[in-house]
């Protein structure tokens, strides 16, 4: 099985990508950086820019994306300067995963966050429950789990 995995300068990538190389798997990373210290095939990959997207999802074919891309700063997600960036990268950059995924019939792991979620849950999480964001960062990543959910196949 091959993968593509997004954000593999972060740690979760870098963890996801090592897992699977660890497990046998083949795998090609992806980040913003011009080049990451990685064990497998790398290509810069800017998800907020779609055209990117498609031409690298499309060329490297894989079976499954594991998408760990994100803004993470959540502190800064707050500063209204970065709101539109941060809303590019974990809603828009998703969409374009998700849209490639869907169009060439992959399979795509989002990773999401607990803060689309208000915290006062008195039991786990079902899918359908109703979400209530706790800030900029989880709104967008909520708005990126709406995009994933909207390609499902």
């Amino acid at each position: 099985m091959k993968f593509f995995v997004t954000g593999v300068g972060g740690q979760l990538g870098h963890d996801v990508m090592n897992e699977l190389l660890k497990r046998g798997y083949e795998g090609v990373g992806s980040d913003m950086q011009e080049a990451c210290d990685i064990a497998a095939p790398y290509m810069p990959l800017d998800i907020t820019d779609r055209n990117a997207v498609e031409k690298a999802i499309t060329d490297v074919n894989p079976d499954a994306v594991i998408h760990c891309a994100a803004w993470t700063a959540v502190d800064m997600a707050e500063d209204d300067e970065n709101v539109a960036k941060v809303r590019a990268v974990n809603a828009g950059g998703t969409k374009n995963i998700a849209d490639v995924c869907k169009k060439l019939g992959c399979k795509m792991t989002y990773i999401s966050t607990d803060y689309v979620f208000n915290g006062g849950g008195g039991r786990p999480w079902e899918p359908d429950d109703h979400r209530e964001p706790l800030n900029v960062y989880g709104l967008t990543k909520y708005e990126g789990e709406i995009s994933v959910e909207q390609n499902v196949s």
